[in-house]
């Protein structure tokens, strides 16, 4: 596991703390956010490559 810190700017902070009132905690849902930050990065990434990748098996679909 990886530490990260993320600065909110106070003006921010509101919205972000209403967007996030149906998670668990507002932490959480940063850390939902980032993964599918993440995610969509990699897949960017992989489309990039021009070349159709072989998922067959592997329960992925991009």
């Amino acid at each position: 596991m990886s530490v990260v810190t993320v600065r909110i700017p106070d003006s921010m902070d509101e919205a972000l703390r209403d967007a996030a009132a149906d998670a668990p905690s507002l932490n959480a849902y940063i850390v939902r956010a980032v993964r599918r930050q993440m995610t969509l990065d990699a897949a960017r990434k992989l489309a990039a490559l021009g070349r159709p990748l072989d998922l067959d098996g592997e329960g992925d679909a991009l």
